[in-house]
């Protein structure tokens, strides 16, 4: 296996080009179909960049429309109380670009946005967005600037809708949220 980068042009050659309508499939701003889409969306995957300029993704979840639409080109969700570690918010403070994937359980194609994040703590929007001050400290607004459908070619590859390839539980060969933080944190000595 060659280590050797590659430009686009020898990408183009080894995968060729999309078809046009994958190609122009993209907008500034929702429409009604990714609109719907979003509005059905219990779960999202959120990417930023930390401090060392290493994309650093956190899954969010919530029932259908815990990602509120605003507009066209904002969506808005509480943040939710966690691990603490606040690594989401401690990168928007240096870097506020973010992407977003949104997934419907069943569903297999992915609704993606990239846009620009800010945080705020306005106790009035939180509660207005039917959070709690005490608990939901902050709220984060998407401006959009692209959204765009992904195929469904990797959840069909994964089956991760499939109920046949569900473990029925957790067996001894995956390890729990506690083993892997106190494994780390040995391994990091």
């Amino acid at each position: 296996m060659s280590e050797a980068s590659i430009g686009e042009q020898q990408l183009r050659a080894l995968y060729g080009e999309p078809r046009d309508l994958v190609r122009e499939a993209w907008a500034p701003e929702l429409e009604s179909t990714t609109r719907a889409f979003i509005q059905a969306s219990p779960f999202m995957v959120l990417s930023s960049v930390n401090a060392e300029g290493f994309v650093d993704t956190s899954p969010r979840g919530g029932p259908p429309g815990f990602v509120q639409v605003v507009d066209n080109r904002h969506l808005r969700f509480l943040d939710q109380p966690g691990n603490r570690k606040v690594h989401t918010l401690t990168n928007l403070l240096g870097h506020n670009k973010v992407g977003l994937c949104f997934f419907i359980p069943g569903i297999k194609e992915v609704v993606r946005a990239h846009g620009v994040a800010t945080a705020s703590d306005d106790p009035e929007v939180i509660a207005a967005m039917g959070g709690n001050p005490e608990r939901n400290k902050l709220f984060i607004t998407i401006a959009l600037t692209k959204v765009f459908p992904h195929c469904s070619n990797a959840l069909n590859k994964a089956g991760l809708w499939d109920p046949n390839s569900w473990r029925k539980g957790r067996d001894g060969d995956i390890p729990s949220l506690m083993q892997m933080a106190q494994s780390l944190a040995v391994a990091r000595e």
